[in-house]
């Protein structure tokens, strides 16, 4: 009867143990346990698009449970988000955001043209990547660098013009004109390859794109390059060196993918999500993709992003508003 009792009462205990696992922990140990949604808010095919399935092919490796891609391009980024914004808080919805959508709209239109408030309905998860720009002329263009591109520009003012399809390339112009005194006259086009077809030609002296859709040109020597706009030097166009290298004190502006969910999501769920997204992130073979596709990798904590999203806010919202630039 003894070792009935002792046997009882160890049960008892082990039962009274289980009872005392934090709820959370149970729940990060079955999560995910269903298909995972990632809305896209750009087309099929995006830059955006491709890198994220990258990544959802290695965490569905790793987590064994699939992650579902939903395409919702439109407004500017801003119908995928707000679609994401209202879904249930559950831990199994995610969308893509980036710089324009989640750190430019909301100072050249209203939170309720976008439809969702980037500030208060979704909570950050991760920096996916990063996606510097550059400055590239045509082939016959004098200036070779920004020194001499800034000699040409005081030589003769609103000589020199620079092709801008997108909101994003005319904040960047604006924020050069600032920063170094001259200006660049602005030629603004509605479709890219036009833009493009004019500066290989050499009917407009300068593209402003991400290196992603200029690198080709580069690497044709249809376009040459004058400098890019990441703080230094990008593994994505190695020799050519950023407009802070040659100058121009503290000059950095960067496009930027990063993941999202709903306001209110399980902590251990971004947990997880969050540390899935960095270990892709790590795998040799994705960041060889990322390269390839034009993306410097990110990684970092949903806090991390928080705060890079809080600074970019806070640097290009008075720019926008001063600069009178609102949403086509």
């Amino acid at each position: 009867m003894k070792f009935v009792s002792r046997r009882l009462t160890a049960l008892a205990l082990a039962a009274i143990a289980g009872l005392a696992t934090p709820v959370g922990s149970l729940w990060a140990q079955a999560f995910p346990n269903k298909p995972v949604r990632i809305i896209i808010p750009f087309g099929a095919g995006s830059g955006s698009d491709v890198g994220v399935r990258l990544l959802t092919e290695a965490m569905s490796k790793s987590v064994g449970q699939s992650f579902v891609i939903e395409n919702r391009p439109g407004a500017s980024g801003n119908l995928g988000m707000a679609a994401a914004a209202k879904s249930p808080a559950d831990g199994y919805t995610y969308v893509t955001g980036g710089l324009g959508v989640n750190a430019m709209n909301q100072f050249m239109m209203s939170t309720e043209r976008m439809g969702f408030d980037p500030e208060k309905d979704i909570e950050p998860v991760i920096l996916v990547a990063k996606l510097p720009f550059l400055f590239a002329a045509t082939s016959n263009f004098g200036p070779s660098n920004v020194k001499e591109l800034i000699a040409a520009i005081k030589a003769k003012p609103d000589s020199v013009n620079v092709a801008i399809t997108q909101t994003s390339s005319r904040i960047l112009v604006e924020f050069f004109n600032r920063t170094t005194g001259v200006p660049l006259f602005l030629v603004p086009y509605k479709a890219a390859g036009n833009a493009m077809s004019d500066v290989i030609g050499g009917t407009v002296n300068i593209a402003v794109e991400t290196i992603a859709a200029l690198r080709p040109h580069v690497t044709s020597g249809r376009l040459k390059p004058i400098a890019v706009t990441s703080r230094r030097t990008s593994e994505l166009l190695p020799g050519v060196s950023s407009v802070a290298e040659q100058g121009i004190a503290d000059f950095e502006y960067v496009g930027w993918t990063s993941m999202y969910g709903p306001r209110g999501m399980p902590r251990e769920a971004v947990n997880i999500i969050n540390a899935e997204m960095n270990k892709a992130l790590a795998i040799p073979e994705i960041k060889r993709r990322f390269i390839d596709l034009g993306f410097e990798p990110g990684g970092g904590t949903p806090q991390d992003l928080l705060a890079f999203e809080n600074a970019e806010r806070r640097r290009w919202g008075p720019l926008i508003k001063s600069a009178g630039i609102t949403a086509e």
